[in-house]
C-alpha cells in the first residue's frame, strides 16, 4: 500500500477535510479538495507570499458569515465507551494468562514460574526480587545468562546464577557489576486459552497504582472527554474549511504557487536525503516505488489546497480588519516553543522557512488567518451528532 505523502503546510490549526457543508450557501460550481493536518508546524517561507499579492484579484469570498456545517460525531463519552475503553486497555496491559503443565525440566521456549533474589556483594539490591514471576526462556528479558541458565533444571530446584550486568546498563550501581541470582523454579507454565481476564480492583493497583476499578474508570472517563473535546474542536475547523473551499472563488497566481511547490519539495529534501540520498531512491524505498513525476504532483495538489485555503482566510481577514493579536501571538510562539522542545524562538522561526525572519513572517500571516478562521466558526451554523443523507450528497 503507498504511504500516503502528506505535505504540512499551514501552522496552529488550520486543515481541510471532506465535509457536510450545508448546500443553500454554496455555489454552483466549485472544486472540493483535501489538505494538511490541522496541529502540525508549517514547511513553507516567505517565497511568493500571499500578502504580497491583492487578494481581492484572487479571491471572490461567498458568505462566510452563514455557513451550515454538521458532522456526524455528537463527541459525547458515553458509559458503553468509558468500559470498553477501560477493558481494552487493561486487557492490552495485562499479562498473559497461564496454567501450570506437568513437566518438570526447562527446555527453551518454555515459561517457568520462579521466584528470584538478586544480591550484589551479598546484599539484596533494589528491583532484584520477586515471587511467583513467569519468565519465558529465550524473551531476554533478563540480563545475559540467567535464562540460559536455568534450562536444563528441574521444577522444585534452587539454582544460583553468577552474572554481570552489562557495562551500559541504566543503572549506576549495577552497571558492570558481578552479581548472584537465587532462583526456585515453582512450575513450568503455558498460556490458557480458556482464561477469561477481569477487571478487578487488585488489577488496577497493581498496574494503574489506582485504589479501585471506579477510581480507574473515572480518569479513563476524564481521558475520553479531554480526547473528544479536542477532536471536536479540530473537526469543527476542518469542516468549516471545506466549506470556505465550496463557497469562494480563488484562482491561485502561477507564481506563487510554483515558488511553493518548489520550496516544499526542497525542504523535503533537506529533511529526508542529507545524508546523499537522491530524491528517486528515496521515493523508491520509502513510498512503495513512487515515481519522481508523481510525487511532484501530489507536492503540487498538496500546496494548491493549502494556499486555497490561505488566501482565502487572508481576504476574511483583510475584509474584516483583523489585525494580529501581538499578546496573544507570543503566547502560541511559546506554546510552540514548550510542545516541541525548541531552545528559542528564532529556533521556531527557522522551522518554518528559509530564514528566521522568514518563518516569523510567515507564522505572523498564519496567525492572523487562524483569528479570521475563529471568527467564521463562531458565526457557523455547526450540528453534531447528524449523519448527512448521502441521497442528498449525491
Amino acid at each position: 500500500m503507498k504511504k500516503k505523502l502528506t505535505m504540512i503546510l499551514l501552522a496552529a490549526a488550520i486543515a481541510v477535510s471532506a465535509g457536510a457543508c450545508g448546500k443553500e450557501n454554496q455555489k454552483d460550481s466549485h472544486t472540493q479538495t483535501d489538505g494538511g493536518s490541522a496541529d502540525n508546524k508549517t514547511e513553507q517561507s516567505e517565497g511568493a507570499d500571499p500578502s504580497s499579492y491583492d487578494t481581492d484579484q484572487y479571491v471572490t469570498l461567498g458568505d462566510y458569515k452563514k455557513l451550515s456545517v454538521t458532522l456526524p460525531n455528537d463527541y459525547k463519552v458515553t458509559q458503553e465507551q468509558i468500559d470498553d475503553y477501560a477493558l481494552s486497555m487493561a486487557q492490552y496491559n495485562a499479562q498473559p494468562a497461564y496454567k501450570e503443565t506437568n513437566k518438570k525440566k526447562v527446555e527453551s521456549g518454555d515459561t517457568v514460574n520462579i521466584d528470584y533474589e538478586g544480591k550484589k556483594d551479598g546484599v539484596a539490591f533494589n528491583g532484584g526480587t520477586a515471587q511467583g514471576y513467569n519468565l519465558t526462556i529465550g524473551s531476554h528479558a533478563f540480563i545475559d545468562g540467567f535464562e540460559d541458565g536455568l534450562i536444563g533444571k528441574k521444577v522444585g530446584q534452587t539454582v544460583d546464577l553468577n552474572l554481570t550486568f552489562p557495562e551500559n546498563y541504566q543503572s549506576e550501581e549495577l552497571a558492570g557489576a558481578d552479581v548472584v541470582f537465587t532462583v526456585k523454579i515453582n512450575k513450568i507454565m503455558e498460556e490458557d486459552p480458556d482464561a477469561k481476564f477481569e477487571l478487578n480492583d487488585e488489577f488496577v493497583k497493581q498496574n494503574y497504582n489506582y485504589e479501585s476499578v471506579e477510581e480507574y474508570k473515572k480518569k479513563v472517563k476524564e481521558y475520553l472527554e479531554t480526547t473528544n473535546s479536542s477532536s471536536k474542536e479540530t473537526d469543527t475547523r476542518k469542516e468549516v474549511i471545506d466549506c470556505l473551499q465550496e463557497i469562494c472563488e480563488v484562482t491561485i497566481p502561477d507564481e506563487m504557487l510554483n515558488t511553493r511547490v518548489e520550496e516544499a519539495i526542497e525542504q523535503f529534501k533537506n529533511r529526508n536525503c542529507s545524508d546523499g540520498t537522491t530524491l528517486a531512491d528515496f521515493l523508491e524505498k520509502n513510498y512503495n516505488g513512487m515515481t519522481e513525476e508523481a510525487f511532484q504532483t501530489d507536492i503540487t495538489k498538496e500546496v494548491q489546497t493549502n494556499l486555497t485555503t490561505e488566501l482565502i482566510l487572508e481576504a476574511i481577514a483583510k475584509k474584516e480588519g483583523i489585525k494580529l493579536e501581538e499578546e496573544a501571538f507570543q503566547d502560541y510562539v511559546q506554546q510552540q516553543m514548550d510542545v516541541n522542545a525548541y531552545k528559542s524562538a528564532e529556533e521556531f522561526y527557522k522551522s518554518g522557512g528559509s530564514d528566521a525572519a522568514a518563518g516569523e513572517a510567515y507564522e505572523r500571516k498564519i496567525f492572523v488567518c487562524n483569528q479570521a478562521l475563529d471568527m467564521v466558526v463562531e458565526n457557523a451554523d455547526i450540528q453534531y451528532g447528524v449523519v448527512p443523507d448521502e441521497s442528498e450528497e449525491k
